[in-house]
């Protein structure tokens, strides 16, 4: 689990929440797994997600609610998740038919909060003959729009509500209410598309612990589309993938979950995940 400014992101394989270890998951070579992501914050929260480079929510976002959480299961396509995230050890086969790139192995979750509403206020003055005068002090906020993508695993709809930006390219962003959207009209939104990776030249084998995302086993998640008013900066977060202990230089044979106990290198003893050190002799547990 990774926390930052109240927002969490988690990886999970067969519905448990892998630990992590110096920014690293290691979960075996062919596992599927999700990310959980929690927003903890009192304002809504838009999320993107990059796997080994590639946008995974087809160019959109995902809108979470304050204090709600959502987990993808796998790549979207339009308003639809269709197939899981799988991990596979990246071969020489693979390596020469697609290249390496230099976040292969890497979950990057990008997130944003949005921009707190002004508060109305109104002041009253009152005259000797006590009428009350109402004067309404307010800003205006800029109308900037999106159709958007809002969403969780619990089901999907289109939201008509629609800004106009000043701000060039849009995003379609996620939560979970709203009514339905054709994918071609949520396509129509996006030109301007920058790739995060940069493709580098194979320099001979793979490392032993290098892996790559690919599409797993079928499955039908669906998204519902909505819309998000300005954001603040944004945060990330990144989270690297392996299939080989780094302690034992052996592939891994389990998902190493924070229930896995640590086993302490220097007198044998086992511990609960949370340890950091060995209470009987002091050692880091890894």
């Amino acid at each position: 689990m990774t926390y930052k400014d109240q927002f969490v992101v988690e990886i999970r394989s067969n519905n448990k929440i892998l630990r992590m270890r110096d920014d690293f998951v290691y979960l075996p070579f062919g596992s599927e797994y999700s990310i959980y992501l929690k927003n903890l914050s009192s304002r809504r929260a838009s999320v993107k997600i990059h796997v080994d480079g590639q946008d995974v929510l087809d160019y959109s976002s995902l809108i979470l609610d304050p204090n709600s959480s959502t987990e993808l299961e796998g790549f979207l396509s339009g308003t639809v998740a269709r197939n899981k995230f799988k991990f596979i050890k990246k071969t020489k086969e693979i390596q020469e038919h697609r290249g390496d790139k230099i976040d292969d192995g890497m979950i990057r979750v990008e997130f944003a909060y949005e921009k707190a509403k002004p508060i109305r206020k109104i002041i009253l003055e009152d005259h000797e003959h006590h009428h009350h005068h109402c004067h309404d002090y307010y800003h205006w906020w800029p109308q900037w729009t999106i159709n958007g993508v809002y969403g969780t695993a619990e089901g999907l709809s289109r939201d008509s509500v629609t800004y106009t930006s000043s701000m060039g390219a849009m995003n379609i962003q996620a939560n979970n209410s709203m009514g339905e959207a054709s994918e071609g009209e949520v396509r129509a939104c996006f030109s301007n598309v920058v790739q995060d990776s940069l493709g580098v030249e194979s320099l001979g084998q793979p490392l032993a612990d290098e892996g790559i995302t690919v599409k797993g086993s079928e499955i039908h998640q669906q998204f519902r589309y909505g819309s998000i008013g300005e954001l603040d900066p944004s945060e990330v977060i990144i989270i690297r993938m392996k299939g080989i202990d780094d302690t034992t230089s052996a592939p891994v044979q389990a998902p190493l979950t924070v229930q896995t106990k640590l086993t302490c290198s220097s007198c044998g003893r086992t511990f609960k995940s949370s340890y950091k050190y060995c209470p009987n002799c002091g050692t880091y547990l890894e």
